[in-house]
């Protein structure tokens, strides 16, 4: 493994990463300088490969799995057979109402010498008129824009002018921007003058390159592409076609992937009406048996109370005595009938009848 990383160029920090994560022991120092003058070197045996590994491994590019989902394919390939070549001009001609907004604004705020915030390069400064690069930004939107309305797609931008196409209920966000980069800038008169000594001498700042990046910012179902960009090979003008096929393939897609979503929603509202009532009807249950212990409770305190008066009434000799200015008897008998009034026997029927008064939210503790 250790020659192997070698031939393929890996550094010493990578090879010692490698040899960190096998347990692979590195060589002494100056070994490969002593290998290639042809001296002889120590090699150092490696231990036994594990179970299942054999001696020879054969190195190969790793398959990578393709994201597009099989059913994509036949969408991807249904649009592309419907679609007319996307065309990139040289030169804006007629170009799209959204284009012609973009470039009026422009030549007021030049006209008027207005300063404003470039949320791309993150800096307030005076307006000037669109770059190459933003003047091939635009050619590229101006055909994407024709292309997406001559396939009946509706393209606006909202108040933040980002970019949506639109096709009935379904809506995909999208932008077509410059990459930027980082550079180090020098410092401009007014940042000179609030230098001080160990301050940085530069300012970072973001300045456009050549590459163009088109991005769908709304999520696609089925692993569609959404990221597009200028490489060696293509540019985002012939990868236009792509890109537009890509939009249409994804409408009819995102109104399958809506009324999937729908339907699992509908489901879960039914799976929750169906637990909250099962629920309510448990709580339901468990009030009517709680009601029913509190009469047999009742029941029981009078049949106590009942033996009680019973006993009383032979233990007491003298019922004619008075207690509280009334007769022991009056008092036996006052007892016996505050017991009938609390034995729920006395009425068996309206047992039953306040336990079906009991409701699911009666008892809330």
């Amino acid at each position: 493994m250790i020659h192997l990383a070698k031939k393929l160029g890996i550094s010493d920090q990578g090879l010692a990463k490698i040899c960190k994560r096998f347990d692979i022991p590195r060589p002494k120092q100056g070994h490969w300088n002593k290998l290639t003058a042809g001296k002889p070197v120590e090699i150092i045996a490696l231990s036994a490969a594990p179970d299942g590994i054999g001696e020879t491994v054969t190195l190969s590019a790793s398959s990578q799995e393709d994201p597009i989902e099989p059913g994509t394919r036949a969408q991807l390939d249904a649009a592309r057979s419907r679609l007319k070549q996307v065309h990139v001009a040289d030169r804006l001609s007629r170009p799209h109402p959204i284009i012609t907004g973009w470039t009026e604004r422009r030549e007021r705020e030049i006209k008027k010498r207005e300063e404003v915030y470039d949320f791309r390069l993150r800096r307030v400064a005076a307006q000037t008129p669109f770059s190459s690069q933003e003047r091939r930004r635009l050619r590229v939107l101006d055909a994407l824009f024709k292309a997406l309305e001559d396939n009946q797609i509706k393209v606006t931008q909202n108040e933040q002018r980002a970019l949506h196409a639109s096709s009935g209920d379904e809506k995909i966000e999208f932008q077509l921007r410059v990459k930027l980069r980082q550079v180090k800038r020098p410092l401009n008169a007014n940042e000179l003058r609030r230098h001080r000594s160990g301050d940085k001498d530069y300012q970072l700042a973001f300045e456009e390159t050549d590459i163009l990046i088109f991005e769908i910012k709304t999520w696609l179902p089925g692993g569609l592409q959404r990221i597009w960009q200028d490489g060696r090979k293509d540019r985002i003008e012939t990868l236009a076609g792509d890109i537009l096929t890509t939009i249409l393939a994804a409408f009819p897609m995102m109104v399958v992937e809506r009324e999937r979503r729908a339907e699992q929603e509908r489901l879960r509202r039914i799976e929750e009406q169906r637990r909250y009532e099962l629920q309510q009807q448990n709580k339901l249950e468990q009030g009517r048996f709680r009601r029913l212990l509190e009469h047999a409770g009742r029941w029981r305190d009078a049949e106590l109370a009942r033996n009680f008066i019973a006993v009383l009434r032979e233990a007491i000799a003298d019922q004619d005595a008075t207690v509280g200015g009334h007769p022991l008897s009056e008092w036996l008998d006052w007892a016996e009938k505050r017991v009938s009034l609390q034995d729920p026997l006395a009425n068996p029927q309206g047992v039953f009848a306040s336990i079906a008064d009991v409701k699911s939210w009666t008892y809330r503790d």
